[in-house]
């Protein structure tokens, strides 16, 4: 978060003073208010006062068998001055609070330090660069006003899923259809319009929409439609609204392939392929992966991810509006992107087969 945000009194960029230890631990101790309040009151981030407390931390005994956490202003103080004599070299955003506050800002805003740091060195207000580490650094060390638990990760789960096998009717299902099946193209990522597919889950066990998630394959370009349940009757729906939106030709020329998982949702591929005209031109090829093989839909697994910043695992879907989901989409596909020597991905999409 951008430190203008905050009413800092004791002036921006300053650290904690004496008398200002003397206060938390009042408030603290005393009082048991919680690191936002404190931050409340002194005008402060609650991040800046969990460093603080965590400083001056010591454990009392109050009984045989009881303890309690208390913070102590003198201990936080000597831990205070102790590290600022060895700081050693002046940081390269020591003065620069403009920066910082640019960084802080762009956090919040979920993006993620490689982004940030490409950000700066193109941005004419600022006269120096730095790097994604150095970014990581200044988090790790305290020198902003966020915490690592303020960053987007991608966090990879190993889900193994050893030993399962694939029936033999999900075989002669997937008989032509298989991953290894599809374009040439699709599995080099050489041409635009091989997408992935996959379903995003809203809150369990609440009857909860869900969002289909297409996300093709060369350019990472998303497009995202909520649908009311998780039925091969809802995947279809949305896609058939897609369809309409873009245009029966256009739609055909964009997916030339989708590539799935085995959910029952996706079981149907005579139905995904039909277009909603019901013309005998099939509007798509659907490939299914091998069972248990999410990563061989990876660029789907990533942009899931990117959904997760604004939707977390376990939170309701029953509220957003298409606006919102608009606006998801528009952020991911106009989010910059390292791989893409930090060009969008839908730059690269629009470039090659115009606007989605």
């Amino acid at each position: 978060m951008c430190q203008s945000n905050y009413n800092t009194d004791k002036g921006k960029g300053k650290h904690i003073t004496f008398d200002n230890r003397k206060l938390i631990a009042h408030l603290y101790n005393y009082q048991n208010k919680n690191y936002t309040e404190i931050g409340e009151e002194l005008n402060n981030h609650r991040t800046t006062i969990s460093r603080e407390i965590d400083k001056g931390k010591i454990t009392l005994k109050r009984t045989q068998d009881s303890y309690k956490e208390v913070y102590d202003y003198e201990i936080a103080q000597q831990v205070h001055d102790n590290n600022a004599t060895a700081k050693g070299p002046n940081l390269k955003i020591d003065k620069n609070h403009e920066i910082a506050q640019f960084i802080e800002n762009k956090v919040s805003k979920k993006y993620s330090p490689e982004v940030i740091a490409e950000l700066i060195k193109d941005d004419d207000r600022f006269d120096m660069c730095l790097s994604y580490k150095t970014i990581y650094n200044y988090i790790d060390m305290g020198v902003l006003m966020i915490d690592r638990e303020d960053l987007v990760y991608g966090n990879y789960c190993n889900d193994s899923k050893d030993e399962k096998k694939e029936s033999a009717q999900t075989k002669q299902h997937k008989e032509g259809r298989t991953i290894r099946d599809r374009p040439e193209a699709a599995d080099s990522r050489s041409e635009i319009g091989h997408f992935e597919m996959d379903l995003v889950e809203g809150k369990k066990g609440c009857n909860d929409p869900y969002l289909l998630v297409l996300t093709e394959r060369k350019t990472r370009v998303e497009i995202i439609e909520k649908i009311p349940d998780k039925t091969q009757d809802s995947v279809i729906e949305g896609l058939d609204r897609i369809e309409r939106r873009m245009g029966v030709v256009k739609f055909r020329e964009t997916f030339k392939s989708i590539t799935t998982d085995n959910g029952r949702e996706f079981y149907d591929y005579e139905r995904i392929e039909e277009s909603f005209t019901k013309s005998s031109i099939k509007r798509t090829e659907v490939y299914y992966c091998d069972a248990y093989c999410s990563w061989q839909r990876g660029s789907n697994e990533n942009a899931n991810r990117f959904i997760r910043r604004f939707l977390p695992k376990g939170e309701s879907f029953k509220g957003i509006t298409r606006s919102f989901v608009k606006y998801i989409q528009e952020f991911i596909n106009t989010y910059p992107r390292k791989m893409f020597n930090f060009k969008t991905s839908k730059e690269l999409f629009q470039h090659a087969k115009g606007v989605i």
